[in-house]
Order: structure tokens, then sequence, then C-alpha cells
């Protein structure tokens, strides 16, 4: 549906909107109105200002923020009405980057979904699996009887959506929607909010930092910038390349070329050629070097998460992980991709200890971790950034203890004052945030302290799940950059789940490919990208554009 241009006034109106924590203005004098119908984008580097802005239009500020100015709601002022007395005629809903905290982890998702539609007096409660399908999910009327925490990170995230869209809202506030989604999915996801928006009044208000994404479903953008509103550009305008590449008067760290990733060989694997590309394929007749980490037939099972009725016919069981066998070398850097719901979580899960497989084994260096995950050489040795930083993080702490807790629990030498501060400045956290806590950093300053948080013991394996997917595209490459030269510098290995598989490119000289729970593909990256042999790589290397599989 176009914008209202009847010359009503807009149904959202933000003038001189000011939010300051702990005496720092974070938000200055922002001005922006969305009209009924239009969708708007709200861009910017990570720090900007962008969810304090958003938290704002929802009243959701944090109880250590202040307010100022106006966020009017057709007219009224959200800002200076209690939230038991605002106003019901106009329907907001919310996506947020955080689907564990949007979605209470206790309740059946099918339960959340009917009482959310029920609450907004809108839509057919009797077709709720109809709005998890429009998102792409499969096996809908599962997942409406499951717990959100048996849900990988991107169906969380499409279960957030449909939620939302399910209540029919007047604005849709959707703050980094896609960033936990695979190429295909992020795909769907887009065309599907783009036909549900055109067919309906439901104004947007889009925050991301994916630029061609905000480009597809917006008309409009306005830009972020120390949280002023600075001149924006409009899509496909000469300008926007420096709305992609960050803010004017940052330092842009230059991506690496594909090939670092294998540099240095780790140590005592059998040496290696490298093509054009700079991979790493082992040369006939050396023998492999015994492996870090090893994984052997792997089997997880799900059984029907919902409860025996007499009535209903259990489900099937979910089959997360089918007879995976992995392995690292010491120092090899490996990415991870695949559509969500392959099994990548159930496998990180594994992994690090924190769920037990039905079938098979995984040993670090030949020890079984078993019941033993919890043991503190494991611990030391394998290290774990997650997809969701705000759910890793106590937000009673400050994020100088939040860093150096790993160094107090396993009894690491040395000072650790002195290695907090260098793993924070190594991330790009400045010293006057360490003294904050959680809720009051961004998305992507929250990822960089989960990321401090597993670098600071120096493992010898970091396992990181989307570690640069609330970042904006200036600091992904600075991250990815951090993690080419921490690995390098240390010899430490990597596992990266990437849905960017240009992160992947850049990053790993080995990529593994999941689908239903089966590697379907396994070998360099470069050349996996280039001539993919499964239909599931080839279709995600579709999606992500940037190359053409042959």
């Amino acid at each position: 549906m176009k914008p209202d241009t009847s010359g009503g006034p807009p149904l959202l109106s933000i003038r001189d909107l000011t939010v300051s924590i702990g005496g720092r203005e974070l938000v200055r004098s922002v001005h922006l109105d969305v009209d009924r119908g239009e969708r708007v984008a709200l861009l910017g580097p990570s720090g900007s200002g962008k969810s304090l802005t958003a938290a704002a239009v929802l009243g959701r500020l944090p109880a250590v923020a202040t307010g100022s100015g106006t966020v009017a709601l057709a007219g009224r002022d959200v800002l200076a009405v209690p939230a038991a007395r605002r106003p019901r005629r106009v329907r907001v809903a919310a996506v947020g980057q955080d689907s564990r905290v949007a979605l209470n982890p206790l309740v059946p998702v099918g339960v959340q979904l009917r009482a959310a539609v029920r609450a907004a007096g809108t839509g057919d409660t009797t077709d709720l699996a109809a709005e998890l399908a429009a998102t792409g999910l499969a096996d809908p009327e599962r997942i409406l009887g499951g717990l959100p925490g048996e849900l990988s990170g991107g169906q969380r995230q499409r279960v957030q959506l449909a939620l939302a869209l399910a209540c029919r809202p007047d604005l849709l506030v959707a703050d980094e929607p896609t960033t936990a989604l695979d190429p295909v999915t992020r795909s769907r996801v887009l065309d599907v909010l783009a036909d549900r928006l055109a067919d309906s009044s439901t104004a947007l208000l889009f925050i991301s930092h994916d630029v061609p994404a905000a480009d597809r479903l917006c008309t409009r953008s306005v830009h972020l910038d120390g949280g002023r509103v600075v001149p924006a550009t409009e899509p496909g305008s000469p300008g926007r390349a420096a709305v992609e590449l960050g803010p004017p008067g940052h330092a842009t760290a230059e991506p690496g070329p594909p090939g670092r990733a294998a540099e240095p060989s780790p140590p005592g694997r059998a040496t290696a050629e490298l093509g054009p590309s700079g991979c790493a394929s082992a040369e006939p007749g050396h023998a492999a070097a015994e492996p870090f980490l090893a994984a052997r037939d792997l089997h997880r099972v799900h059984p029907d998460p919902r409860p025996r009725r007499p009535w209903r016919r259990p489900a099937d069981p979910v089959r997360a992980l089918r007879g995976v066998d992995l392995d690292l070398a010491p120092g090899e850097r490996v990415g991870l991709a695949g559509p969500s719901g392959a099994g990548k979580s159930s496998l990180l899960r594994i992994l690090l200890g924190l769920d037990r497989p039905d079938q098979g084994t995984v040993t670090v260096e030949g020890r079984e971790i078993g019941a033993a995950g919890a043991r503190r050489w494991f611990r030391r040795a394998v290290q774990y950034v997650p997809q969701d930083p705000a759910g890793s993080l106590n937000p009673r702490w400050t994020i100088q203890d939040l860093v150096a807790e790993p160094l107090r629990r396993l009894a690491v030498p040395g000072d650790h004052a002195e290695a907090v501060r260098t793993a924070l400045d190594r991330v790009g956290l400045t010293a006057g945030l360490a003294d904050r806590r959680p809720g009051e950093l961004s998305g992507g300053q929250a990822q960089r302290a989960a990321l401090a948080r597993a670098l600071v013991v120096r493992p010898r394996l970091l396992l990181a799940d989307e570690p640069v997917s609330g970042l904006d595209p200036q600091l992904r490459e600075q991250v990815v950059e951090l993690l080419a030269d921490t690995c390098a510098a240390t010899g430490a290995g990597l596992l990266l789940v990437a849905h960017d598989l240009d992160v992947a490119e850049a990053l790993c000289s080995r990529l593994v490919v999941l689908d239903a729970g089966r590697v379907v593909e396994d070998g360099p990256t470069t050349e996996v990208l280039a001539r993919p042999t499964h239909p599931t790589t080839a279709g995600l290397v579709r999606a992500a554009g940037t190359r053409v599989p042959a």
C-alpha cells in the first residue's frame, strides 16, 4: 500500500528526541516522521543510536536511560504517558535482534502466537500454522507445540516475525530482523515482508546494517551517526556508498585477500599446496595430523515436544543430526554453513558439551568430552561466541567484570586488568564502555563484548556462531581482520557458523555445508563456493548474490 499523502498527521512523529545514559547523550535531537503505510529505513553504524530510537518508539527504554522530546503515535506522546495508559487505537509490533528475549522460553510457540493475535483483536487464531509457513518455516504444526529453546536462532527469528505480522499492526518496528538468517531464508523473509506490507496499511520502521535489504523494502532512509540524524541518501543514489561503508571519519579496515585464511600452516599439520585462492589442500601421500577436535557419527533426535493427548497423534521425531563426522586440525579454520534448521546449533551444543548426542562421540586432543564437558582443561581450550550476546552476558555486571570472569574462573595467571583492557581494545570497545552494563550497549557493542570475553583466555579453538551478524559493514571487516590476526598470532583454530559466505571465505580455508542434519559438502572454501556440487550449497551461493555458481 502506498503511504498516506492526504496531508493528515503522520502515524509516528519524533521531535527533538534525546536519550541519555549515565549523563552521556546517546541519541541527540532526532526528528523523524513516518506516515501510514510508509516504509522508512533507519541506517547507521553500531552504537549510532538506532536501537535506542526504536526502544523509545516502543516505550521500552532501559531503566537507566532518560528520554526527552516527543514520540507521538497518532498524535499522542508515548514518552509522557505511563505504559498502562498508552493509546490502544494504534497497534505497534516489534521484531528485535535477540529472539531469545522476545519469546517466553517457558511457553509453547503456539500459545504465544495465539495470545498475541487475541490481544491485538485482529487476525484468525485458527490458522496460525499458515502464519509460520509464510516465513519459510517447515513443519509449522510441530513448532507451534514446541518451546522457543528447541528452535535454532534463525527459526526463532522467523517465529518472532510471524508473531508480529499476525497482529496486523499499524506500525512494525523491525530491528535487524534478518541478521540471524541464511541468504536463502533472508531473501524469502524479505519477500514475505514486502508482500504483506504491500497489501496492508502497516507502516514500517526498518533498522538495519543490511543496506540492500533496506533498499528492497523501504522508500526512504534516515542515517544516524553519533546519535544524530545526518544527511541521508535515497536508495540508488550515487552517495549511497558512503552509507554502506560506514560514517565518514572512521578508518576503514581493508579486508584481507581470501587466501590469508590459510596462513600460517597449523603446527604439526601435513604440508599443503596453496591454490590460486590460497586455500590449503592436502598433498597425496601425506598423513593428516591428529585432529584437535574430532566428531564421529553424531546423531541427535528431538522427540515431539508437545504434551501427549489421547486425541492427538504424536508427530515424528525430528532428526537434528544424522551421522555427522567432523575433524578440526590444530589451528585450522573451518566455516559451517547451511540453511536455518539444518542442525548447526545442535552440532555446536554437542561440541561444547552442552548437549549429548544420542549416538556418536566428540573428542578434544583424544579425550572424550562427554560428562567432562565442564572440566577446566576443556573450558580453557575451547571458547564460544554466541549468536545472541544479550543471552550470554549477565545484565547486572559491568563489561569489564564480564570479560574478566573467565580469567578468574579458570585461574589464568597474569595481570587480569591488563588482559581485559587489551581484549576490549582489540575488539574496538573504548575504555569508557568498560564500566557499562550490557543493557547500555547497542547490539553490535554487545557482540564485541562477547567476542572479547571469549578471546581473553587465548583459547586453542574458538566456536563462533555468527559473531559479526550484528555489526555494520565497517566493523564487520574490522572484526573479521581481528579474528584472522588473532588466530594467526596464537595458532588458535576456528569453527565459524556463518550465513555470510563472504565472511566464511575471508576467514576459513575449508567450508562444511549442513542440510537436514547431514554434511552435504566439505572442501576448500573457494572451491566449494565457485563450484558447489550440492543443490543446497548452490542455493546459498545464489541467494548471497556475490557470485554465480558454475
